[in-house]
This record gives structure tokens, C-alpha cells and sequence, in this order.
């Protein structure tokens, strides 16, 4: 007779409000994020202060200060043709220019002095200058550091031609040099020498080097040696040539496998590096040896070495045939371990020698003078010990990219060299022999200068594929002076998962520069000295060359028996030679294991993603003031202080653009919600990021980087899975056998509880939980992840278990694996950061979709088909569905929990939601899991508390709609205010208090208390308490939704369903009337948008498109930060003088070639000859400083006009002192206030720690002055004692 009438909703109801005007919609690209390409080439200005990285993909990136970036577009796609990836990328230090030559060897000039100023910079960004592109006729092979002292570009082409381009005039120079190698060839055929013959088609150019003191030597490099070009005479001054003589190793060793150890060999040139004194340049070849020369013979190479073993281009009888290379011998076969022969190595066994850099350091009085000026210039880098010590002692450091043998470890090597000291020469002094172009002594000097004080190296994951040295501030010796840190780039790691989409596979990485300075003296393997008779000096024995023999460790002493005989005596040698292995430099240098010195590393720029940092996943979170506030306090805390220092470089300036047409008002900017970034990178690593847009807008200028990196918040899975406590997990066995296959599906977070769900795509779900810092934590060793503290315990902090890995059975002999272990013992407490809480491996296949609540539940689906509830409060599952078998084999070994296992629906599921609220006619609030099948089934399970545990209810409430299937998302809205009722903290308590039913009585309608918004596929619907009325609903016939957003927009909300074509329609809500579509995509042609994760209150979203391809858009493009304006000559270091030349004999000032030395004027004078157009006109200087563009607009005075007049009439009144306002910009932000909060705290502890102090000096003086005082009493008792005695 009674029946309850179901429950309406006002028509009047409406959350959108005025979004329903179509105008205030407007898709916008705000900025691209990562690289675009592949890494292919560095660049460094030490005078600004700036590297440059070229790209793949045309682009050139330029990173100075952490404020200060850029992308320059140079190649990149267009209509006619694909990108042109970058091949050479300079700056030209002094004259703040950018040289670029691409694959289509058309290079390409950019001020940097003059910026673009475009009317709209939201389509056009402020950019350097475009100077010119000229395409080149020839293939570029080498392109020499342009110096500051001159304004010309030297290069060679292909076919060994060498040319020069007027950086100044912006033309290709009238200067050319043939090839000279090819010239060189000719002559010696002519000559009539037996064995030479032309190289088929031409002696290729291959490396090009200006002497650093002396601009009139030029040396070129062919694939058959160097040549040196005298600038003045026009000529070819000397001729370098390297020829292995039959039977010398070379690069290779003397197990002979392709018979070319018996042939003269002259290995291709590779790469040039000079000395820093100009007097003695390196030659790296191809077969992995390096020759050095004096520039003053060109005759005889002073050295020809490989990393480990010198003249290595002499032949040794005893290696001969102890390596079996003689006709009349058996060659030695190595046995492995399994017994089968290892195949010997080819006579060029080393990797060429890809590049040479030449490192030197200040001299006594530079250093002197560096070392007092510390702390007058703040951009400059305080000097490192090492770099004192070596400079001490005027040691140069080599660096050596390639040569390396099969099996040593990959790296860039340094071999450290001490500083030549010149011989005292009588007067008179001849060479010894004819066949000698240089005194004996002189070439003893150059020898010894030659001989390694120590070695080490940077070792590298996987090889290393080129670097560059950044100078603390001298653009002069190659960029290679005084250098303070070294950026290397490294070939694609195998190990890293494999990726579908284009991916910059090669890692790059930064470490403080110069190494700690090695004090083991290397062995010299293979060092041979020859001397005359008659000289007084002691002969001294030579070592063996390497060998493929079986490995030995070279024993100090071994390296100069007595017993070993020169190859040119006779007779037989007591004692054999031993028969060296080719050794790594770990093994040569140093008699007995040495710990290794620790290299710091520094951080690259933040959005270099590159190598293992790709990124895989990418999702963005707008989070509450104080949760934000938790998460970057440490940041801010040790800001400069961090662990992992930045890249120590501090040119640029970049000021927030305020007023140009559309910029953001800085007063409403305040009112915009702090967000994150969190990546999930190929090399298992999560990291986390500051996606404020308040970094855009304040300061003036910038000073925080755009995302700006919180590295204390990273997650490395690495480091959890190589713990023994987890060996034994599937995961961590993958991690170990085969890492590849280990890569993270998604990352979720949690925004007020802070805990990060991070899913594998094996099946794995790790949780860690947000957690601060704990003192100073007792550490076990500096690799390890267990931390304890001091005395020798565990942390505890209630939510991270205090005892060891906690598991719910382990059953080895089966192969079965505990289905949840505890990681809380690893968690390191040093800093803040995500501490690891548990690891659940289900065995249920992939996770295809995960809910995460703030109450501590959270809910993953397997692509199995099932379901899994889990209860942080444990760790415990307490709800299974579909796992069956599993399932219940895993229950029966579960020790704890009300657990339930459920038959699974048989149904893929497309979308679960957490929500705290009623249903249907149950008012009662209760946390309840939304689960969507993909069949257009709904269940919802509802969790209850009994007696202090956390169940789920029997039998869930499961309704069916066809048009739900292939859901995609779900929303519980408040019927009053519109906001989704998520479980937070707050609800869930409130929830616990009103646990009565409220009465509505019979006959009475069930208030309104939910709508329900769900989406699938081909439609959107809204219900009334979830089974209720519908009020509203949408269907798409020729399109299909792939995401949906519920956005609220300062208190307005709005329903964004975003289709498969790349179309986004928005609704309004609670009755989905149709209000505008945007084109996420620009051209007529539509495709489907990336993976989206939008901020949910400023309708910016992150399209993730592939590691290639990741923007940063907006749904709402008004008044959104604008790309700063950019300044990157803000800091200019002052250029100092061009090197003079040293001359061999004294090293004092004079000249090589006797007279003054060649200015940069009067070689660009002699290069470009008197018909040298004249210079270009310089663009005008921009219209106001850069500062005042980030002042924002002021606004015109209002006048009042009177009703009679319609003009205020003429007063004199006392005119009002107006008070100090406060600039709008100071605003009230976290960043301002934890800095001011850190300063403040720092000064409170300076100031009592002055207390202290002064407390401590008042008690000491206090304690003197009492025993003084005692002392004299004393004296005056006894005194009186003595004369009272004496009276």
C-alpha cells in the first residue's frame, strides 16, 4: 500500500554555470617536454656558461642556469623534406654565437646576442637570431673548436679538402686547402719508394687541430697520417706518417690470426689532440694506439702506445715467440673452463680511438691568483683539491675515448702525465746519429714528460660514445683547460625494456671533474729506452708486448728481470719471459688492489630524457597546499646542498613574460593549484617532479627549474630487487637474468595518504608510502639498502614494520612465492622520500587497472579476469575474485586476515572507483569499490568495519546495462555541491561517526544523496543513487570515447570526454547537455590523442604520445604562462688573452718559429684577403630591458567625473604621502615561505650557536677569574697567617 517514490533531483540544478559559454574553450600546446630525438652531439661555452645538445630530430637544446632553456628548431620536419639530424654543434665562445652543420651538411649560424621578439610568443617563443644556412658542397667530416682570438670556421670535407667559413661575414671563405695527403702520396710514388701506393679513391680528411698557442700551425688529419699547414707560408710545413713495422703489434697483439702482423701497416688517423703546451700532439688510430709527437721532428713519433702498454711499435723476439708467431712454431690455444679452444683476437683487437682531449690546469700563479680572487665572481666554480694537486705539480691529464681490448670494462680512460721539463743543452749539442733530428736529451725529456704518474677512468654502464669537458672559465686549449666537469654520452643499453614507439636510447651522464688524483705509479708493459753508448745513463729493461696467453697479474718487480735479453742480442735467456694477458687498466695500474676513489656525479638538466631515463609513463596530480608543502620541504631545505649536485653551470637569465597580449595576471595566478609530474623511466626508476605553473611566473628573474626535479623523492625499484631478502621473488630473478623484461605498467598516487602504487607489467604491485627523514641514520655500507639505526635496529614508524621481511608463508619446494612481502626494514630514512611498505605478486597476469584511495584500500584488476582488494593496514588482501584454484591454495596458506574468495564474473574489467558514500536506499555512508566489466555489468562492494578489521559484505549489489559496456570511467558527485565524494580521511571519519540510518519514513521519497556519472564507450549516463532515475544520458553512434575527466574550474564543473579521433566534447553536469568540442589535434586530418593525465582543476593535461612525444596542453588556453623571455649573454665571463707559444729549450716566452707570434686579426686578415666583404649591420637592441617584462602592466589611472560638470574641479589640497605597497608579484607562495623559513631557521641556529659560544667563553672566563680569586684569597690567608704568627 505504501511504496517509496524514487527520489528526484531539481531541474534547477546545475554545477557548470557560466562554462557553459562556448568562448571560454580553447585547446592550447603550452610546452613540450624531453627531447624529441636521439642525442647526437654536445657543445659547451665557457664564457656564457651554456651546453648545447643537438638532436635526431633538428632540434638543438641549450641549457644554462636551472631557470634557463630553450629548443631551437634548426632541421626539423617540414614540407620540404624530414629532419635533418644535428652533426656538429659549437659554440663560438667570445663572440656568443651557435654553429651548427647537419646531416645534410648545411650549417646553420644563431646569435645569441639578439633574440627574436615576436607579437604572439605563444606560436613563436623568443629564440635566438637566425644569421644564416648555407649548404655545403661536400660531406663534413671534422670541424676544429672555433676560438675567440679569431672569427673563421676550419673544416674538412670528405674528399680531404679543407675550407674555412667567415663567421663574421656569414660566407664561405675564400681560403681552401687541397688535399694534401693525396699530394703527399703522389710524391712518394714518384720518388720511387718501394710499397707505396695510391689509397682507392683518395685519402679521406678525418680530424682537423689548430695549435692552441700558435695559429700558425694547422694540423690536418688524412686516413694516412697528419699534416701540418703553415698559415703564413701557405705551405705544408711537416709531414706526419706512423708505419708499424713488420712484426710490431700496434694496437693488436702478436698472435698473428689474419697474417697482417708480418705486413707494414699504417693505421687510419682518427682524432688529434695538442699538448697544452702546443709543443707535442697525440694521433689516436684506428687500430686503437696512440702516437705522440713532437712538433719540432716529425721524423721518429716520440711514443706509440695503446692504454696499457707502450712502444708498441717496436717488434719483441720474445713475445714473438712466446705468442707462437713464428713459421717454425705451434700457435698457443686457449682452453676455456668447458674445455673448448677460445678463438685469438685479430691483430687490430682494440676498438679505434674515437677521440682525444687533452686536459690541462692553471699554472703557479694562475692558481695563486684563482685561489685568492674565490668567492669575488659567484658564477665561477670554487677550486677542487684535485685540481690544486694536479696543478701543483703541472700534471696534464689525457683522455681517451675507444682503444679498449674485448672484456675490459667500458669507460673513458685518463692517463696522467707530469710536466715536461726541458733539458739543459750544452752549447753545441748535436743530434747523436744522422738518422736523429732532435738531441738524445731533448727526446729523453719528451719521453719522460710522456710516462704516466698514474692512471683512472670514468667507467660507464655501457660504452661510452663521446664527451666534452666543461672549463671553469678558459675557451682557449681546445675547451680541455682547467675543466670542471666531463658529460658523457653513452651507446643504448640492451638491458633497458624494449620500446615500440621512437624512443633517444642513448644515456648521458655528468661527474665533477678532474678525478681524484691517482698516487699509484703505473708499469710501463712494453717500454723500451734506447741509448748510446758512452752517455753515462743505465740501460734499461724492456717488457714483453701483450699476448692472448693465459691471464696473469703483472707483480712489481716482473717488469725488469735481470734475466730478459734485448731482440737484437744473441743467445738465450736464463730465466723465460712471462706471457702477459692483455691487461685492463685496473690490472696494470697498481701492484695490489686499490680501493677506488669516489666520483661524485652531478645531475644533467632535467629534461634531457634520454637512455635510461625515457620515459615510459608519465602522469600529473594537482595536490593540496600541505601535502605539496610535505613533498618539496627537503628540497627547499638543502637547496645547494643536495646529494646529487646539478651541472655546474650559471649562464642565461630568463624572465617571466607579463606583459604581452594574453599573459597571466600575476594576482590570479596565486589562486592556481600546485601540481606534479610523475615519470616511470626505462631504467625502473620513478621520479618526480614540480609542475607548479608559479615556477613560469616568480620570481623575477627565474630561478627554479621547468619541471623542476625532486630527486628525494625518486623510487629505484633496482634497489629493492638486488636485496637478498627479495632474491627470491619471480621480479627480482627477472631483474637478475633478464632485466629487460622488468618494466613498470603504471604508477598511481595516492594525493593526501601519499602512497605511490606502482604496477608491473608481470604482474607485480609494489607500494611505498611518503615518509620524512629520521635524524642521522647508522648506515651499513653505501651500496646497501638496509639502513639501520645507531643501534643497530630497524626504523619503526608504525605504518613501516620494524621487524624483517614479513611474508604470508613461503613454499620453496613447490615453487609457490608468498603472495604479499614486506619491505618496510628497507626503507632508508636519511631524507624524505617514498619508503617501500610491501610487494604483492598475485601471479594473476598483467594489472589493467588499478584504484588507489586515501584510506588505505586499493583495488587492481588482472588481465585474468580478476579482482583484488587489499588492505594497507596489514599489508593483507582481503578480497579475491576469479583467482579460484590460486586462490584458494593461497588462502589456505594465509596465517592472518578475513579474506574472501569470490567466483570472477568472466569478464574483463574497464574501470574500478573508490568512493565513500550511500546506495540506493542504504543512506549510510561506507567506503565502496565501483568495479565496471567490460560486458556492461556493475558491482559494488562495500567494505564494513567489524571489530577493528576492515571486510567486505557478502554478496555486492551487481545491476546490469548494455550501454555501459566497455566502460571507462565512473563519478560519485555530491548532489549538492557537485564534488566527487572520494574517500579522504575526513569522509571515511565521518562516515564512522553516523552510522545510524537516517529516517525518512514510510511513504517518503529517499533523499537524493549521490549521482552517479558513468562512462563507456558509445555513451555517458547519470544516475540518481546509483540505481535510481536517470536523468541524463548521451550516446555516440559514429565515434568512441578512449577517456573521460570530470574538471572543476574555479568551483565550476564540467564533463570532458575525450573520443578516439582526437575530438573532446564537454558536457555540462549533472544533465550532460552538449556544450562545445575542441580538435586536440592541428590540421583536418584527426588521430587518436596520447595517453592523457589531466589536472583536474586548470584543465591542463599531459599527453603522452611515446618518449618523443610528450606536451604539456590545456583545455582553457587564457592568461596561462607565457615561454619566458630569454637572455643568454646575461652572464659574460671576460675572454682572456690568446696563448703564446713556448719554445721547447727554455719555456719561456719565444717563439717556434723566431718573431711575434700570429694574432687572430692578422689571420682572419690573411684568410680572407683584401676583398673581405664588410661586416653586416647589427640588429637593433631590443626596445626595454629584459627585466621589466616581468613587471606587470601598469594599470591607467581612473578619473571621476562629477554629475554636474562631468570634470573634478581644481583643488589644492595637501597631496598624501601613500604608503610602501607591496609589489604584486612577492606573493605568499610555499616556494617564499620555506625559503624564508630555512633562512630563518639558519640564522636562529647561527645565533645560538653565537650564544652558545659566548656562554661557553663567559664560563671559561668566569671559572679563570673564580680561580684567581681563590688564588689570591689563599695567598692573602697565608699572608696573614705567616705576619700574624710573626707579631
Amino acid at each position: 500500500m505504501f511504496k517509496t517514490r524514487a527520489p528526484t533531483l531539481p531541474p534547477e540544478t546545475d554545477y557548470t554555470k557560466q562554462l557553459r559559454e562556448t568562448s571560454f574553450y580553447r585547446y592550447g600546446h603550452l610546452r613540450s617536454l624531453g627531447l624529441t630525438g636521439e642525442v647526437t652531439a654536445l657543445a659547451v661555452d665557457p664564457i656564457l656558461s651554456l651546453i648545447g645538445v643537438g638532436t635526431s630530430s633538428g632540434l638543438v637544446h641549450v641549457y644554462g642556469q636551472a631557470s634557463f632553456q630553450f629548443s631551437l628548431p634548426v632541421s626539423t620536419v617540414s614540407s620540404s623534406g624530414p629532419a635533418a639530424s644535428i652533426k656538429f654543434l659549437f659554440f663560438h665562445p667570445g663572440h656568443h654565437r651557435l654553429i651548427i652543420i647537419d646531416n645534410g651538411n648545411t650549417l646553420h649560424t644563431f646569435s645569441l646576442q639578439h633574440m627574436t621578439d615576436h607579437p604572439n610568443p605563444l606560436t613563436h617563443p623568443p629564440l635566438p637570431l637566425k644569421e644564416i644556412s648555407y649548404t655545403l658542397w661536400g660531406t663534413v667530416t671534422s670541424v676544429d673548436q672555433p676560438s675567440p682570438s679569431h672569427t673563421h670556421l676550419f673544416f674538412t670535407i670528405k674528399d680531404g679538402t679543407t675550407l674555412t667559413w667567415d663567421l663574421s661575414r656569414r660566407g664561405l671563405g675564400n681560403w681552401k686547402i687541397g688535399n694534401c695527403w693525396g699530394d703527399y702520396e703522389a710524391r712518394m710514388i714518384r720518388s720511387g719508394i718501394p710499397g707505396r701506393r695510391k689509397t682507392l679513391g683518395g685519402p679521406m680528411a678525418t680530424c682537423i687541430a689548430m695549435n692552441p698557442r700558435d695559429l700558425n700551425i694547422l694540423l690536418i688529419g688524412y686516413e694516412g697520417g697528419v699534416v701540418a699547414w703553415d698559415m703564413q707560408k701557405n705551405v705544408v710545413a711537416k709531414t706526419f706518417e706512423m708505419t708499424l713495422p713488420p712484426g710490431a703489434p700496434g694496437g693488436g697483439s702478436y698472435q698473428d690470426a689474419d697474417g697482417s702482423l708480418w705486413t707494414e701497416r699504417t693505421p687510419s688517423v682518427t682524432s688529434i689532440a695538442w699538448r697544452p703546451d702546443g709543443l707535442v700532439f697525440a694521433v689516436g688510430h684506428a687500430d686503437g694506439c696512440i702516437t705522440f709527437w713532437a712538433y719540432s721532428e716529425s721524423d721518429k713519433p716520440l711514443m706509440v702506445r695503446t692504454i696499457t702498454h707502450e712502444d708498441v711499435n717496436v717488434t719483441d723476439a720474445e713475445s714473438l715467440f712466446d705468442a707462437g708467431a713464428l713459421d717454425n712454431q705451434l700457435r698457443k690455444v686457449e682452453i676455456n673452463a668447458e674445455g673448448n679452444e677460445v678463438p685469438t683476437a685479430v691483430a687490430a683487437n682494440r676498438e679505434p680511438i674515437f677521440k682525444l682531449s687533452w686536459a690541462g690546469f692553471p699554472d703557479q700563479l694562475s692558481l695563486k691568483t684563482q685561489i685568492a680572487a674565490q668567492g669575488a665572481d659567484p658564477t665561477l666554480e670554487p677550486i677542487s683539491n684535485a685540481t690544486v694537486e694536479y696543478a701543483e705539480r703541472g700534471e696534464t691529464l689525457m683522455l681517451i675515448l675507444g682503444g679498449q681490448s674485448p672484456g675490459e670494462k667500458p669507460g673513458v680512460n685518463i692517463l696522467q702525465f707530469p710536466g715536461y721539463k726541458p733539458p739543459l743543452l750544452r752549447r753545441g749539442t748535436t743530434p747523436q746519429t744522422p738518422s736523429e733530428s732532435m738531441p738524445l736529451q731533448e727526446r729523453y725529456a719528451y719521453r719522460d714528460s710522456l710516462a704516466p704518474t698514474g692512471s683512472s677512468n670514468y667507467l660507464t654502464k655501457t660504452p661510452p660514445e663521446d664527451f666534452i669537458l666543461v672549463p671553469r672559465s678558459s675557451p682557449f686549449f681546445g675547451l680541455s683547460h682547467d675543466p670542471i666537469a666531463i658529460i658523457i654520452s653513452l651507446i643504448p643499453d640492451l638491458t633497458l625494456p624494449v620500446v615500440n614507439q621512437p624512443t633517444a636510447q642513448r644515456g648521458i651522464e655528468a661527474w665533477v671533474f678532474p678525478p681524484p688524483r691517482s698516487t699509484v705509479i703505473p708499469p710501463s708493459p712494453g717500454r723500451k729506452n734506447f741509448v748510446q753508448p758512452g752517455e753515462g745513463e743505465k740501460i734499461v729493461a724492456m717488457t714483453p708486448a701483450p699476448t692472448l696467453a693465459a691471464p696473469s697479474t703483472p707483480r712489481s718487480g716482473s717488469f725488469s728481470s735481470p734475466g730478459w735479453r734485448l731482440p737484437w742480442t744473441s743467445g738465450a735467456s736464463p730465466i723465460p719471459s712471462p706471457t702477459l694477458s692483455i691487461p685492463t687498466p685496473d690490472s696494470v695500474y697498481g701492484t695490489k688492489p686499490q680501493r677506488r676513489k669516489a666520483r661524485r656525479q652531478l645531475r644533467i638538466p632535467s629534461s634531457l630524457w634520454s637512455g635510461g631515463l625515457s620515459v615510459l609513463g608519465c602522469e600529473m596530480y594537482a595536490l593540496p597546499t600541505p601535502t605539496f608543502k610535505r613533498l618539496i620541504s627537503y628540497a627547499i631545505e638543502n637547496l645547494g646542498h643536495e646529494d646529487i649536485p646539478r651541472l655546474p653551470l650559471v649562464g642565461g637569465m630568463a624572465v617571466p613574460d607579463l606583459q604581452s597580449h594574453g599573459a597571466p595576471d600575476v594576482k590570479v595566478a596565486k589562486l592556481e593549484s600546485y601540481r606534479i609530474f610523475i615519470t616511470s623511466h626505462a631504467d625502473c626508476t620513478i621520479r618526480f617532479w614540480d609542475a607548479s605553473p608559479h615556477l613560469l611566473l616568480l620570481p623575477t628573474p627565474l630561478r627554479f627549474e621547468y619541471p623542476g626535479p625532486l630527486p628525494h623523492l625518486t623510487i629505484s625499484i633496482g634497489d629493492y630487487l638486488k636485496h637478498p631478502d627479495v632474491a627470491h621473488l619471480p621480479l627480482a630473478q627477472l631483474w637478475v637474468n633478464d632485466r629487460s623484461k622488468v618494466r613498470i605498467k603504471s604508477v598511481h598516487l595516492a594525493k593526501e595518504a601519499l602512497e605511490c602504487v606502482i604496477t608491473f607489467h608481470t604482474g607485480e604491485i609494489i607500494v611505498t608510502k611518503f615518509g620524512e627523514a629520521k635524524g642521522s641514520a647508522g648506515r651499513q655500507g653505501e651500496d646497501e639498502i638496509e639502513e639501520l639505526d645507531e643501534n643497530g635496529e630497524n626504523h619503526d614508524s608504525g605504518y613501516f614494520p620494524s621487524m624483517g621481511s614479513q611474508s604470508h608463508g613461503v613454499d620453496s619446494g613447490n615453487g609457490w612465492t608468498e603472495e604479499v612481502l614486506e619491505l618496510g626494514h628497507l626503507a632508508k630514512y636519511k631524507s624524505d622520500g617514498f619508503k617501500p611498505v610491501a610487494i604483492f605478486s598475485m601471479k594473476r597476469g598483467e594489472p589493467i587497472s588499478v584504484a588507489v584511495s586515501d584510506i588505505g584500500f586499493i583495488a587492481v584488476a588482472f588481465a585474468s579476469k580478476s579482482v583484488a582488494i587489499i588492505d594497507m593496514r596489514g599489508p593483507d588482501v582481503i578480497l579475491r575474485e576469479g583467482f579460484n584454484e590460486d586462490g584458494e591454495n593461497m588462502k589456505k596458506k594465509k596465517k592472518k586476515g578475513n579474506v574472501q574468495n569470490v567466483l570472477g564474473e568472466n569478464s574483463m574489467v574497464g574501470a574500478m572507483k573508490w568512493v565513500v558514500s550511500g546506495m540506493g536506499a542504504d543512506l549510510i555512508n561506507r567506503p565502496r569499490l565501483i568495479v565496471s566489466y567490460g560486458k556492461g555489468m556493475t558491482k559494488i562492494y562495500v567494505l564494513i568495519n567489524v571489530l577493528g578489521e576492515w571486510v567486505v559484505e557478502n554478496k555486492p549489489p551487481t545491476f546490469t546495462n548494455e550501454s555501459l559496456a566497455g566502460p571507462i570511467a565512473s563519478f560519485v558527485l555530491d548532489p549538492i555541491t557537485g564534488n566527487e565524494l572520494l574517500p579522504s580521511s575526513e569522509s571515511l571519519q565521518a562516515a564512522m561517526r553516523d552510522q545510524q540510518v537516517p529516517e525518512h519514513g514510510k511513504g517518503k521519497e529517499v533523499p537524493v544523496h549521490c549521482l552517479w556519472i558513468a562512462a563507456s564507450k558509445k555513451s555517458i549516463r547519470c544516475a540518481i543513487n546509483f540505481n535510481g532515475e536517470r536523468i541524463a544520458k548521451v550516446e555516440l553512434d559514429d565515434e568512441e570515447l578512449s577517456d573521460v575527466f570530470y574538471i572543476t574550474r574555479h568551483g565550476q564543473r564540467v564533463l570532458v570526454a575525450v573520443t578516439n579521433t582526437g575530438t573532446a566534447h564537454f558536457y555540462s553536469v549533472p544533465f550532460l547537455e552538449y556544450i562545445t568540442r575542441l580538435d586536440l589535434f592541428h590540421g583536418t586530418d584527426g588521430h587518436s590523442a596520447g595517453r592523457l593525465s589531466v589536472d583536474d582543476r586548470s584543465g591542463d593535461f599531459i599527453e603522452y604520445s611515446g618518449p618523443l612525444d610528450i606536451n604539456l596542453r590545456t583545455f582553457f588556453h587564457f592568461r596561462k604562462p607565457l615561454p619566458p623571455r630569454l637572455d643568454p649573454c646575461s652572464v659574460k665571463r671576460a675572454v682572456p688573452v690568446q696563448p703564446i707559444p713556448l719554445n721547447a729549450g727554455s719555456m719561456v716566452g719565444g717563439w717556434i718559429w723566431g718573431g711575434a707570434p700570429l694574432t687572430g686579426a692578422q689571420l682572419d686578415s690573411l684568410i680572407a684577403g683584401p676583398t673581405r666583404p664588410a661586416a653586416p649591420k647589427v640588429p637593433p637592441p631590443p626596445p626595454k630591458p629584459l627585466v621589466t617584462w616581468g613587471k606587470p602592466p601598469e594599470e591607467p589611472e581612473k578619473t571621476t567625473l562629477t554629475a554636474s560638470t562631468g570634470a573634478m574641479p581644481n583643488r589644492t589640497a595637501v597631496q598624501k604621502q601613500k604608503a610602501p605597497t607591496r609589489d604584486t608579484r612577492e606573493r605568499t607562495d610555499v616556494y617564499s615561505e620555506m625559503s624564508d623559513a630555512a633562512y630563518l631557521r639558519g640564522n636562529y641556529l647561527d645565533g645560538l650557536n653565537d650564544s652558545l659560544n659566548t656562554v661557553s667563553a663567559s664560563a671559561t672566563n668566569y671559572l679563570s677569574q673564580a680561580r684567581n680569586t681563590a688564588m689570591k684569597e689563599a695567598a692573602k690567608s697565608t699572608a696573614k697567617g705567616v705576619f700574624g704568627k710573626l707579631l
